[in-house]
């Protein structure tokens, strides 16, 4: 199977431990991971150094985005670059003072 580019990291999470490991990417699905360094000539490989790390998104069951309405305190847009940008991957709103009510 032909793959789109090859993640490694020496530090990747799988099953609750930091292992070296290989993940081999395809249409943005992970479709492998084989353990150790992967190296395919004719696949590009995007390696992620320490201190980095490779691990699943996290989830954040309770924010309080305030859309509609009071967005200059945070809204559908920092809310969700904030999110991403420190490895959260999916948020579940909790409408809390949103103007009109939601």
């Amino acid at each position: 199977m032909s793959y789109d580019f090859i993640l490694y990291g020496s530090k990747v999470l799988i099953n609750q431990q930091f292992q070296e490991a290989s993940l081999c990417i395809k249409d943005g699905n992970i479709e492998k991971i084989v353990m150790g360094k992967l190296d395919i000539s004719d696949i590009p490989m995007e390696i992620v150094k320490e201190p980095y790390i490779i691990m699943a998104g996290l989830i954040d069951p309770h924010v309080h985005i305030n859309e509609p309405g009071r967005t200059e305190w945070e809204g559908f847009d920092t809310a969700t670059k904030a999110a991403a940008a420190s490895g959260i991957t999916t948020l579940v709103d909790m409408p809390l003072n949103s103007s009109p009510v939601t």
